[in-house]
């Protein structure tokens, strides 16, 4: 598609913008279509790609962890959409282009509709390029500073920058910022449309979809900044209008505007500063999910670090149950080794309900671990009770 040159002169700035509006559809279409056809190195490459995400299920199988039925429909999911976003230009366009070229016009002129901005109903770039051609007129008239014969109004007040340095840069900022913002987004546009078959393939893989959702955000940071910039080009024009007819009428009625340059130029420097910041702004709301997850997953690891402070410190308290009847079962536990041992060193066996006078309670009825143990001499700990033995039993024993 071959685009129309701009020509030099007052149709300049409209002329631009068609062109700008031509290059970008003209890269978005035959750039897809380049890209997606058999034998494109972008091609090859998702083939690849498909093929080792097959090859990758094939492993599962293998290795004996087969898909479940989710997993087969997401998969299946996945491959379709991957698929039709890739090699389908029908349905890519009317999804994917025609949202991002042409639906930002389509709101914006509808949102101006309602709020009667001028160009809403059409014919946007020929009142760009009728204000430029103000402008100029205005540059060639001048403020009438040096005019002797203009006559001055008594309130107005001649500004301390130059005359000609504050027209030529009002001049310059109000067609440098419309062309800059709407070439910017109509250009991008179509470089990121035409790339659609790289970044589609980079939604198989977990490791790499993070590519696929910045390309995606992009899209979406367009086309709000589309609508965005549109408007403000709208309200400046419902602004710099009124101003400059009033300003060319008060030139051809012989009064001189002293401070009509630095007006012009206070206005193009605040709407090219409106124009930067819906783009900051339209890239703030593309990505707002990406910041909102991250701080997401910041707070959940600072709410978890903190629980698990939490479930690891325990005070400690005597009169905490759960210490209480860890001590009663240890107690417990200890109380039938001793009785264990005193049944083997041919003691009296103690019974297990009965605590002895020096030992203390635990409101659960067991012993405290506190008890006084009974000092043994050395050696006699397992000693056993000696029997005698009479000369008759020996007998016994020898006969037998």
């Amino acid at each position: 598609m071959s685009c129309a040159a701009p020509p030099t002169g007052s149709g300049f700035l409209a002329a631009t913008l068609a062109n700008f509006d031509c290059q970008a559809q003209s890269i978005g279409e035959a750039g897809y279509q380049t890209l997606a056809s058999t034998g494109s190195p972008v091609a090859l490459a998702l083939t690849s790609l498909l093929a080792i995400f097959i090859a990758i299920i094939g492993i599962r199988f293998l290795t004996a962890k087969p898909l479940t039925i989710d997993e087969w429909i997401a998969t299946a999911l996945k491959v379709g959409f991957v698929m039709a976003l890739a090699t389908s230009w029908p349905a890519y366009r009317t999804v994917v282009y025609d949202v991002v070229l042409k639906g930002p016009a389509e709101i914006s002129a509808s949102i101006g509709k309602a709020s009667a901005l001028p160009g809403s109903a059409g014919g946007l770039a020929a009142r760009l390029s009728a204000v430029d051609s103000g402008i100029m007129a205005l540059v060639e008239v001048g403020s009438g500073r040096t005019d002797v014969s203009s006559r001055r109004l008594d309130s107005t007040i001649a500004p301390p920058l130059s005359e000609d340095a504050s027209l030529g840069w009002g001049k310059t900022l109000f067609v440098g910022s419309i062309i800059g913002s709407f070439g910017l987004l109509r250009l991008a546009g179509g470089i990121f449309i035409a790339l659609a078959p790289l970044f589609a393939g980079f939604l198989l893989f977990e490791a790499t979809r993070f590519l696929f959702f910045g390309w995606l955000r992009s899209l979406i940071a367009i086309s709000i900044g589309s609508i965005g910039t549109a408007i403000v080009i709208g309200v400046e024009l419902a602004v710099i209008e009124p101003w400059l007819a009033q300003v060319l009428a008060l030139r051809a009625a012989r009064v001189a505007t002293l401070a009509a340059p630095f007006e012009l130029l206070a206005l193009t420097i605040a709407f090219s500063v409106a124009m930067v910041g819906m783009l900051v702004l339209a890239l703030k709301i593309a990505y707002a999910s990406a910041a909102a997850v991250k701080v997401q997953a910041l707070i959940e690891h600072a709410t978890h670090g903190l629980h698990s402070q939490n479930a690891t410190w325990h005070p400690n308290f005597p009169e905490n149950p759960h210490r209480l009847a860890e001590q009663g079962r240890a107690q417990l536990l200890a109380q039938s080794v001793r009785q264990t041992l005193d049944r083997e060193g041919g003691q009296a066996s103690r019974s297990s309900n009965i605590v002895p006078a020096n030992r203390t309670l635990l409101p659960n009825g067991t012993a405290s671990t506190l008890d006084r143990v009974t000092n043994t001499p050395l050696g006699r700990s397992y000693h056993a009770p000696s029997r005698r033995v009479g000369s008759q039993a020996l007998k016994r024993r020898s006969t037998t």
